[in-house]
């Protein structure tokens, strides 16, 4: 096993000193959850979120809510259906469910092209993407329920379908991959904790990595076309630039975007100068940096393309602006050091494709795998009700989205959050070197409102710094903001 990154092992280590749990029932196996017309649906609930992982629907989760409100689209088209798991597909037979998917990296090599030699193919593999998964429920050495949705073996390369030539097949398989997912949840949180585990059962060497994402609600009723609601934000620094020497790109340029458009949407006319201003161009949904950086991408319906840009932080969210949620994933921190597809660690995409939704997307790194290795990418998603966007910082305590202030002449002291665990807060006050002088207890919180921060407080003249903790139902202290004072 790859070893994983030190951010998520001290994690780790903190939940088993502080939340060692006694067994607790977080998950039930429904039929027919929901009306969706799907046996077996594994589902994690507690009284902050619902998570339900379909085992006919390519093991994906196709619900991730806090309280009622939805973060995962889903295919309404695509209920109830199940396949067989053939990789003998065709480019209008995707079986596309919606929800939390997963393709291999790098994707250009997975399948083959008219000679059978190595290319790319759409839809992406079946088996490690939209076959039926085996799906149990375990324990982990915490106590606490586990689902675990395992694949079956991925042949590589696939093969593709060319017209009067048919299904033309590789010469040989040259890769076989199988894919696991272990996630659960706590009682008095909304976080959710998944491995991802990508194991090497072919008996070559390969070199894979992940691309996980999350296809996002995008419109509060069917129809609406109100994507401007719907957002994601991903923390940048002007430092890290991709392999071609820019901070991002947008896939697509104005002319495949007219195209687009023209075929899928509407008639346009080069000769319209309204047409041209409105439509002749990279899209108007790039807002681009609307905090310190921040870069904020709203959904477009007339859109088909993404961003890509490396997160300079450990951390991606999609924001449903409606109703004031946020959903962000914190994932293993960029390493420079490390290869990813295209230099990438995450991407956003704007689909138009059935109704429409936004993607968040995570790369793992690629590794290079003998026979029988296998990799462990750590995610940790979480969800709560904040004021209002932008979202500028996440940490496991919860998401910022008023920094910390300190007004020395007042003495008041602010900031806005949304907290992913049900705690009591608490502010303290540090000397230069971190010696806690003072300490206020502050209000008791949970996922489902929002934490204002406004509070008095006498600063000691030896006050350099204030932190402020969420200690959750275990006693655990998790910082959740911090600041200088000048």
């Amino acid at each position: 096993m790859k070893s994983i990154n030190t951010f998520f092992l001290t994690v780790t280590v903190l939940v088993v000193l502080n939340c060692k749990a006694q067994q607790t029932e977080t998950v039930l196996i429904k039929e027919n959850y929901k009306n969706w017309n799907w046996k077996n649906v594994h589902v994690a609930k507690n009284k902050y979120i619902s998570l339900a992982v379909v085992p006919d629907a390519g093991g994906r989760i196709l619900e991730y809510n806090l309280g009622e409100v939805p973060s995962l689209w889903i295919n309404s088209k695509m209920l109830g259906k199940t396949f067989s798991a053939t990789d003998e597909i065709k480019q209008n037979e995707w079986r596309n469910f919606g929800g939390y998917r997963l393709v291999p990296l790098p994707y250009e090599n997975c399948s083959v092209d008219k000679e059978g030699k190595r290319g790319k193919r759409w839809p992406p593999p079946v088996i490690i993407g939209a076959a039926t998964y085996d799906v149990k429920v375990g324990e982990n050495d915490l106590g606490f329920q586990t689902i675990e949705a395992t694949s079956g073996i991925q042949q590589l390369p696939v093969p593709r379908f060319f017209g009067n030539k048919g299904f033309v097949h590789p010469v040989k398989i040259e890769e076989e991959l199988q894919y696991s997912r272990i996630l659960y949840i706590e009682p008095n949180s909304s976080l959710v904790y998944i491995d991802h585990i990508l194991k090497n059962v072919g008996n070559t060497t390969v070199k894979r990595g992940l691309k996980i994402s999350s296809q996002h609600v995008s419109e509060t009723e069917l129809g609406l076309h109100d994507g401007e609601n719907y957002v994601a934000y991903v923390p940048f620094n002007k430092d890290l630039k991709l392999p071609n020497g820019e901070q991002f790109e947008i896939t697509t340029n104005p002319d495949q975007r007219w195209r687009y458009l023209n075929r899928n949407r509407f008639k346009l006319d080069k000769n319209n100068p309204k047409h041209i201003e409105k439509y002749y161009n990279h899209g108007t949904n790039w807002n681009g940096e609307v905090a310190p950086g921040i870069y904020e991408i709203e959904y477009d319906y007339n859109q088909m393309a993404g961003i890509h840009m490396i997160a300079s932080e450990s951390w991606l969210c999609y924001v449903n602006k409606k109703t004031s949620t946020a959903f962000a994933k914190i994932m293993e921190p960029y390493n420079p050091k490390l290869e990813y597809d295209h230099g990438l660690n995450n991407a956003v995409f704007c689909s138009g494709l059935s109704e429409g939704y936004i993607e968040t997307e995570v790369q793992t790194p690629l590794y290079e795998l003998s026979p029988n290795e296998s990799f462990n990418y750590k995610e940790i998603h979480g969800a709560a009700q904040i004021e209002d966007a932008p979202v500028i910082a996440v940490n496991l305590a919860g998401i910022t989205t008023k920094k910390l202030t300190v007004s020395k002449n007042s003495n008041i002291i602010t900031g806005k959050y949304g907290v992913f665990s049900e705690g009591k807060t608490s502010l303290k006050v540090m000397d230069m070197n971190g010696k806690i002088i003072q300490v206020k207890e502050l209000q008791e919180v949970n996922p489902l409102e929002v934490f204002y921060l406004n509070t008095t407080i006498e600063l000691a003249k030896q006050a350099a710094s204030i932190v402020v903790y969420i200690k959750n139902v275990d006693g655990k202290e998790i910082l959740l903001d911090h600041t200088i004072i000048n």
